[in-house]
């Protein structure tokens, strides 16, 4: 189904990802494709429906082959249902002003009845369990939630390839166990499956065969259930350090971050209902919590982005909303969900210096250490937007450290990524804690979670439903 040989990619000017790739996949089989961040995952998932070169440019060498086509001839293009793409970034494939419309949208396209669209469409939805979405604007929806509905409006489509990358990033364990189990339904019916991940635990015991690419290079091609050794031994699998317990904590008992009744509510729907925490200096706390909790409103309200309908949120005692920006930003450090909404310079080393600068500060030992600890020289000169999903992550993280914000909040810092910048994140949270910097995470992996918070916020339909230390 997949024919792949002697395959390199550059994408223009000349940046090389690819350099070399033999691969062929059988129809109906279920591969997993691993590597660390930048290594050319995403590359070859673009190469399988043709984005690249038709769409992205660069430079292709060898052959592509899917389903009998070769995927750079523009005369005998691959059929619209040959191979269906979900990209890693859920926000760049979601357009349409409802879910609804944007699941009908690829059936309409294939000029189905509508009879036939509503059948695949209700089979779809069910199958998900996303019925309740149906009628939401795609850009109300929590990151997950939005990776449901872009997996959902390719599923649809029946394609004989499904590719998926990054699928399971920012779902929840209930939303995790059902994708899982869909997928596994999908590849009972025949379809080639090619899933990339770094979220691989479960996902070896479903696949027939993992890959794994380092350096744009295959570095591991075998059965899934001899992958998890091989992995462990290039440093894909994290290894989290445990928490020490006897930290140093702040004297102060007077909060840093003071929520109060916390009520909000988006195009008429209630999101967050009565939310009320307390966050000390030096204190980590993780706030956990279903798909489209609220969990992303509720940090949108720390530094001013949305407002409340009712109650309050303080900042080192003095509410957000009588605070300037440039003083919110020395006080409170956000890291959005989504890094690409975060960015705006030409360089990373710009983005790196964007808020620092902001501060009075220049570039420093702090910055140098960051970029060591999250393998950013590589990357200073180039343009964050042409990065990789995870090192943009990265790049996004890095931005906020280097304010040396007195709190930090961070949202999903550890989607999409590999286990080095896991590992290297939770070193540079245990440094920042140590100086008495307040952290806030929201998470949906537990044990991130666990190595860098002892105390769980969780939140349920927009209440915290509980408020505790982290067990043993």
């Amino acid at each position: 189904m997949i024919e792949l040989e002697n395959t390199a990619y550059s994408y223009p000017p000349a940046h090389g990802v690819l350099d070399g790739i033999s691969l062929n996949v059988r129809s109906g089989e279920y591969l997993v494709v691993c590597g660390p961040n930048g290594s050319g995952k995403s590359t070859f998932g673009y190469l399988l429906n043709g984005l690249i070169p038709h769409f992205l440019g660069g430079v292709l060498t060898g052959i592509v082959r899917v389903a009998g086509f070769d995927t750079r001839d523009r005369k005998r293009t691959l059929p619209g249902t040959a191979v269906g793409l979900v990209f890693q970034n859920a926000d760049a494939q979601l357009f349409n002003l409802t879910v609804a419309d944007e699941i009908a949208f690829g059936l309409e396209h294939l000029g189905l009845s509508r009879e036939e669209i509503q059948r695949r469409m209700d089979r779809t939805v069910d199958e998900l369990e996303i019925r309740h979405l149906l009628c939401r604007a795609p850009e109300t929806l929590s990151g997950g939630e939005k990776r449901i509905v872009a997996v959902a409006s390719v599923l649809c489509l029946d394609p004989s390839v499904l590719v998926l990358d990054e699928p399971f990033a920012n779902l929840d364990a209930v939303a995790f166990r059902r994708l899982r189990l869909v997928l596994n339904q999908v590849h009972e019916t025949g379809i080639t499956l090619v899933v990339i991940e770094h979220l691989t635990t479960d996902l070896l015991k479903d696949a027939d065969r993992c890959v794994i690419i380092e350096n744009g290079r295959i570095s591991f091609d075998g059965p899934a259930g001899r992958a998890t050794a091989a992995l462990a031994d290039r440093r894909l699998i994290p290894r989290y350090p445990k928490r020490s317990s006897d930290r140093v904590r702040s004297a102060s008992c007077v909060p840093v971050v003071s929520v109060k009744k916390l009520r909000c509510s988006i195009q008429s729907i209630p999101v967050l209902k009565d939310v009320t925490f307390d966050l000390k200096a030096g204190e980590p706390a993780a706030i956990v919590g279903r798909n489209g909790a609220g969990k992303t409103t509720l940090i949108k309200h720390l530094n001013g982005l949305l407002r409340p309908d009712s109650g309050t949120v303080r900042v080192e005692g003095i509410p957000v909303r009588r605070r300037s920006a440039r003083e919110l930003a020395a006080a409170i450090g956000v890291c959005f969900q989504n890094p690409n909404d975060q960015f705006f310079r030409a360089t990373v080393r710009d983005e790196l210096l964007t808020g620092p600068r902001m501060l009075g500060r220049q570039w420093d030992d702090w910055i140098e250490e960051l970029c060591d600890m999250f393998d950013l020289y590589p990357l200073l000169d180039r343009s964050p937007y042409r990065l990789s999903e995870g090192e943009k992550k990265r790049v996004a993280v890095a931005s906020i450290l280097a304010m040396k914000p007195r709190t930090l909040v961070l949202d999903e810092p550890a989607a999409g990524q590999d286990a080095r910048f896991r590992e290297a994140l939770v070193k540079a949270l245990g440094r920042v804690e140590r100086t008495g910097c307040a952290l806030l995470v929201v998470t949906h992996e537990m044990e991130f979670a666990r190595a860098v918070a002892d105390r769980r916020i969780v939140l349920e339909q927009g209440t915290v439903i509980s408020d505790r230390p982290f067990g043993p």
